[in-house]
Formats: C-alpha cells, structure tokens, sequence
C-alpha cells in the first residue's frame, strides 16, 4: 500500500513538473529594463545607465525557473461533474479525457530546470566601453519524455497487431557548473553597439543519456524492445556530509561564448540581437560510461488494471523495469565525454516615446536542447519616468501557445540598486495535498510555467545621456545634438575643418584657413559675384552675373587683345592686332577691311575697296575706279595707261600678253608643263596650318620648297598667292585669316630665294568657294592656297 502511495505522489509530482515552461534560463522581461545592472546577460551589448555596480554574493544575481513545453497543471487535473456531484479528477482517471490530455502533448515533452546564483559580478566604464566580470553557479537539467511513451501508457495495446512506438528521445542531461565569464561592449557610433563575453566553464557534475535508437513494437501476445542507449556521468565518489568538499573538485573544464549587437536605424528604434551560451565541457575525472544493447521480447500485457481512480501505472512500470534489466548487455568504461550547454538566440525591437520615457518592446526567443528547439515571443510595455525607476509589463506566447503575464522592477535608491522580475506569473493556483499531512504544495494552475530573478547591485555614476550621443549629459557641452550626429568627447559636433560650422551642417567640410573668415552659414567660402570662384582667391569680386571667368575669377579674354570675351564681338583677333572697345580690329578708314590687313590705310571714306583695302580696280590698270576716267582700258592698253586711267600716246605700242593660269582650270594649258600643274594642284589642299591660326605646319614645308625651285627656274613666271577659306565662323574673321595665311606662304617663298617683286597675296575668306559649304568634304576643299600664275612677252610694233 505505501508503495502505491508513493507511486502515485511521484507520478503526480513528475507531471507537475512538465506544468512549467521550458521558456526558462532567462527572464524574459528583463531585456528592456535599462537601470538593470546585470541586463547584459541576455545581450552582452547592453551597457548599464551606472558607470560601476557590484553584485553582492547570491543576492546580486539569482534566478530560478522549471518546466516544460507541452502542458499546463490544468490539463492533468479538473474538476468534473459526475453523478451529479462535482468531482476533482485526473486526466488519466477513468472518469477522465485521457484523449483530450495526449492531444495536446508535443512529440517531445522537454522538461527543463535551471538556477542561477551569484558569487560574484561587477562592471565599470571606461569612455565608450564597459567591461564586466561574472563569477556564476548553474545548474542546468533538462529530460526528454517522447509522446510515445506515454501513449504506451495511457493506451497500451488497443490494436491485435502493430503497435510500434519510438522512444528515441527518452533522454536527459542534469549539469553542475561554475561560469566565470569575462565581458566587453563598446559604442561604435551613436547607432551601432556591439558586445561579447569569454566564458571558462569549471564541471561539478553531469548525468546524462540518450538514445541511438529504441522502439518497441507490441501486440496482444508479445511486445519486444529493441535498441542502443548510453548514460554518462561524472560525479564525486561520495556526497556524504563528511565529504561535501568532494563537490568542489572539478570533473571537466571547457568555455563559451556571448555574443551581442544593437543598432538604431532612427533615433526611436532600437534592433538588437545575441547568441548566449554557445559552448562545451570537457568531462575527464571521475568518468563511467555505461552501453546498453537492448533486444527483448516477452509476452504482451493482455490488459492494464483500471483502478478505482487510476492506470496501474505500477504494474506498467515493473513490467518494463523487468525488461530492461533482463535486455540490457552492457558494458561499462571509463572514458571521456563532452556534453554541450544549451544556445539561444534573442532578437530584440523597441520602440520609445516620449524622450525614452516610454518603449513597445518584442522579444524573440529560441533555444536548442539537444536535437530540439523551443519558441518564444514576447511583447512588452516599458516604463521609466525616471532615471531611478524602472517597470516592464509583458505578455509571452510560446511555441504558437498564449503563455501569461510577466513584471518587472527597478530601484535606485542611492547606491544602490534593487530588481524582481519573473514571467508567467500564476494568478490561479491549485494547492496539492500531501498524503499523511496537512501540508499542501500550491501549484500555478492555468500558466504553462514560472520563473524569476532578483538582485541587488551597488551602483555608482549614471550615464544620463539626453540626446544620446554617447557623452552622459554631466560631461556634455553640447547637451542637444541632433541624432545621429558624431560628437566629440565634449559632446559637440565635429568640425574637422575648423570653419566654425558642424560637419552635418558643413556642404564644404574641407574649406581652407584662409577662407574662414568668409564662409557662409553652409560652411562654404562666400561668392558675392556668383563667378564660381570663392571671394578669398577672386581677384576679380564684381565680375557681372554670366561672364565666364578664369581661376582667379577674371573674366576670361581668348584672344588676349584687352577685351573681355563677354563684350568681345571678334572673339578671334590674331595675337598683336589693335582693336576698339568692343574687340573688332581698328578699320582707321571705315572701309570695312581691318588696320591689319588694309594695304590701303587711307582710303578715303566711301569708296569701294578689295579684300585687302585698296580701292577697286576693274580694269586691273593700277588706277583705282573712283579717280579712273577710262575704267574699261583693254587688258593691252593697261600697261600704257596716265593718272586718269586712260591710254597713253606712244611711239613705240607695247604689247603685253598675259596669260593667267588657275591651276583648278590649267589642264588645257599648253603654257605651264603638266607636271607643274600637277605640283599646283597639289598645294591647293597640302598646304597645312595650325588649327585657327596662320602658322604653316612643317609637314607643309616639302611642296612650298618644290614650289619656290618651280619659280626659281622660270623667272618669267608671276605668281599671285590666294588664301581661301570654307564659311565657319564670321566673314570677317574668315578674311583676315585667308589673308594673313596668303602672306605668310609668300614671305615663306621669299625666304627660299623666290624674287618679291615676283609675287603678290590677297585673302577672299569664303567669298569664292569652289564646292559645297553643306558637307564637310565640301569645306575642306574649300579651304585652299591657290596659286594663279601669269607670264609676258614684251613686243614693239
């Protein structure tokens, strides 16, 4: 009879237990509760408001939690109404919904225990950094009950055949351990913190097992269990009181890891994220290894005994109790092993408000036990009206189920600082009695699980930061910089420049010293002709709005001829050339042909004059039309002629024959050799100059010197040089550069021995093109050196 009682209790105790959440080893509310000292164990990129805190031993840091992952106490046990009277009942009673209890069981009940003590933790800043030192006893232990087992037990063998179940994931895992964990966060920026913590592990102890594979197929007539499994475990000799020491010796060594992260993408969000508790034990002392090959097979259980109120879990339990122990072939070593803590990944968001004074929190929570993981999400509001109080209130939902609610609080009451925070806090309870006594356990009711901290920390300094910039507002001279903004360690915003403006307000952050005392309120050199060209290097300030200046801000004169290009109306004048106030070369006697290049200076005002500003001559007699009284004098009279341009009485009549030759023209000519005229075809278009300008280019200088040995062999050869150009550009300009360019081919000449008084050179700009002006093959022909020759035979009659 005792032995069922205590059965029974143990069985009731043991689904008590998976009553509690697996949601535990940390407490969810503390993450977005700033004045908690100790809040950089769930990210270790949190830095605490106070510039130092220590923990004192057990009460600085203590957490507790215990659970599971499937059910709740209420599942197990209700009240029902039977016979018309209410009655408390267990699910797998007879009067109970042992259907309703399995349907809501995971395909692995995880149940899971942790404790968190304290024997020593403190932390300090220094700048933007904050280390800490952690010196923690854990205890982790966590079991693996697969759905199967317990349909095992609550159905049997309901079918005549077939009944397989899988026990693979019966396991569990129970560590002792000491952590001295080593911390280290650091503000990169006004937006990005980034933290981690070295972790040495010191192994009290470990018991563990787990399962290759074991499956168990049963029927009415036979069940058999098949299957490997292994237990580890590394534990002191003796836990007697004598020997209590005996715990502190280490069974294995290993380390882990933290890692954490913050980012702000805007001033009121804050993302974060962290990996805790990623690490391993080494276990060597104190090592057995036990193997289990399990193959049995037995007769079936026909039928389990409904008692009064309850499976005969008993009977269930010796039965396989006698089969293991009848199945097992094991071997027993002593080898070493390691065993692994249990990883979880937090990723945070909060929103705040009001100055930070109010924050949405959302946590998101995952943890790894073995081959399987756990869910979490949790939201919560956050209070801090002040900078020595603190509230969180938040609300969980685990692996797709609601969960409960959760608090938080902290104080700041001088130096020191005080903290209780725990999640799925019970609001209903259902009390257990004790058999033999009076004594009742109460138990929470309807929350999956419970869990909770506390601690109580010595803090000195606040890092009071109001517009968060990374300078607490007791050393900051600049205490409301914009977000975002990179400051100095005065807290004002870097002027790399010097200028007196801030670089987020800077568009010329590199602005030179000799500019600073004439910068504008952007930061950038004052311009006050808008030339383009910053006042403290124009030396040309009142330059007119539009005019294209220079380097230096002067108004740029292409030509260089004194006139600036923005009232230049000949933008081209050759280098040398005088010209009037608007730029156009002098025409000192108005005849509309340039100083330059007006062989006649003095014309007198309104007659007409050629290319080159001599009065015209239509008959060609040297007697200009305006005075010629004869202006149609044969071409043989015109060498006879007097100072009115009519013919002379002479004794002797000179006849003069010229025959002018135009090289385009010539191919008929029987007076110049053909390959002479092929050598003046060839100099139309093989005489080259320099792109605008009259200066011939040497690749030119080849036929030019053919050219001269030509003239200089035939001294009765008279050649006139006509420089022509295509229609680019003004016909002014045109002229004075086709006549500029004939001089410069005869003073060429001259200077290879050809007789002056031989040669004559006249510009036509583009007044006789020859080809089209449309294409540009049509222009290039038409920017030519033409050289018409002529000849004469002297007779007397």
């Amino acid at each position: 009879m005792v032995k069922k009682i205590i059965l029974k209790i143990g069985l009731i105790i043991c689904f008590c237990l998976t009553t509690f959440s697996v949601a535990a080893q940390q407490v969810n509310t503390l993450y977005f509760m700033e004045n908690v000292p100790f809040r950089n164990n769930l990210n270790p990129a949190f830095q605490p408001l106070s510039d130092f805190y220590f923990g004192l031993p057990v009460v600085g840091y203590t957490q507790f939690s215990l659970g599971n992952n499937s059910i709740t106490l209420k599942d197990l046990a209700y009240k029902k109404l039977i016979n018309d009277t209410l009655k408390s009942i267990y699910a797998f009673n007879k009067d109970g919904d042992k259907d309703k209890f399995f349907n809501v069981l995971k395909p692995t009940t995880l149940l899971q225990g942790d404790v968190k003590i304290s024997l020593l933790n403190f932390g300090f800043r220094t700048g933007k950094s904050y280390w800490s030192f952690g010196l923690t006893e854990r205890i982790d232990g966590n079991a693996g009950i697969p759905k199967d087992l317990l349909k095992f037990g609550l159905y049997g063998t309901p079918n005549v055949d077939n009944n397989a179940y899988n026990f693979k994931s019966l396991a569990y895992d129970v560590t002792a351990y000491t952590e001295a964990a080593f911390g280290y966060s650091t503000q990169i920026n006004d937006r990005l913190s980034l933290g981690a913590k070295l972790k040495f592990l010191y192994g009290n102890f470990n018991s563990s097992m787990s399962n290759t594979n074991l499956d168990m197929t049963a029927n009415i007539d036979q069940w058999t269990l098949k299957g490997e499994t292994s237990v580890n475990y590394s534990a002191p000799d003796s836990l007697g009181s004598s020997k209590i020491l005996t715990l502190l010796k280490p069974g294995g060594f290993g380390g882990g890891v933290d890692l954490g992260i913050t980012f702000k993408p805007i001033e009121q969000l804050t993302l974060s994220a962290a990996l805790l508790d990623l690490g391993l034990i080494r276990w060597t002392k104190n090592i057995t290894n036990i193997n289990n090959n399990v193959d049995y097979a037995c007769n079936g259980i026909v039928k389990f005994n409904y008692g009064e109120t309850s499976l005969n879990f008993q009977n269930m339990i010796d039965s396989l109790s006698k089969a293991l122990l009848i199945a097992s072939k094991y071997t027993k070593t002593h080898n070493s092993y390691t065993t692994y803590t249990s990883p979880k990944l937090n990723v945070g968001a909060e929103y705040a408000f009001f100055d930070n004074k109010l924050s949405l929190g959302v946590l998101s929570r995952t943890t790894k036990y073995g081959q399987s993981y756990s869910e979490e999400l949790t939201a919560s509001v956050n209070g801090r009206p002040v900078d020595w109080f603190n509230m969180s209130a938040s609300y969980s939902v685990f692996n797709g189920k609601m969960s409960s609610v959760g608090a938080g609080l902290g104080l700041r009451t001088g130096f020191v600082s005080w903290v209780l925070a725990a999640d799925y806090i019970p609001f209903y309870r259902s009390d257990l009695p004790i058999s033999g006594s009076s004594f009742k356990v109460p138990l929470p009711y309807s929350t999956q699980g419970f869990n909770f901290s506390f601690g109580i920390n010595l803090v000195l300094g606040n890092k009071k930061d109001t517009d968060k910039d990374g300078v607490v507002d007791k050393k900051d001279q600049c205490p409301e910089t914009p977000f975002s903004v990179i400051v100095d360690k005065k807290g004002c915003p870097i002027d790399a420049d010097g200028d007196g403006v801030p670089d987020y307000l800077d568009k010329c952050p590199r602005t030179p010293k000799e500019a600073y005392n004439k910068i504008d309120q952007n930061g950038c050199p004052v311009d006050n002709d808008s030339d383009g060209v910053a006042d403290y290097k124009d030396k040309c300030p009142d330059t007119p709005i539009g005019v294209k200046v220079d380097s230096v801000g002067c108004p740029i004169d292409s030509d260089h001829d004194g006139v600036f290009d923005s009232l230049d109306k000949c933008p081209n004048t050759p280098l040398g050339v005088k010209v009037d106030s608007v730029g156009c070369p002098i025409d000192s006697d108005h005849d509309g042909v340039p100083d330059n290049i007006d062989k006649c200076p003095k014309t007198p005002l309104g007659v007409p004059v050629d290319s080159v500003g001599c009065p015209t001559d239509s008959d060609h007699d040297g007697v200009p039309d305006y005075i010629d009284k004869c202006p149609d004098t044969p071409i043989e009279e015109r060498a006879m002629v007097d100072a009115n341009g009519c013919t002379k009485k002479v004794t002797k009549s000179l006849v003069i024959e010229k025959t002018l030759i135009n090289i385009d023209k010539s191919k008929n000519s029987q007076t110049v050799k053909k390959e002479l005229q092929n050598l003046f075809k060839k100099a139309l278009q093989g005489i080259q100059f320099e792109s605008g300008k009259y200066t011939i280019r040497p690749i030119s200088y080849k036929i030019l010197n053919q050219i001269a040995g030509v003239l200089i062999a035939n001294p009765t050869y008279l050649v006139e040089i006509r420089g022509h150009t295509d229609n680019a550009g003004k016909s002014a300009a045109n002229m004075v550069l086709s006549t500029n360019r004939a001089k410069a081919v005869m003073k060429y000449l001259t200077g290879k021995k050809v007789p002056a008084e031989r040669m004559t050179s006249n510009g036509y700009g583009d007044t006789l093109p020859v080809a089209t002006n449309k294409t540009p093959t049509g222009r290039a022909i038409n920017r030519r050196v033409e050289f018409i020759v002529s000849f004469e035979e002297i007779t007397f009659e």
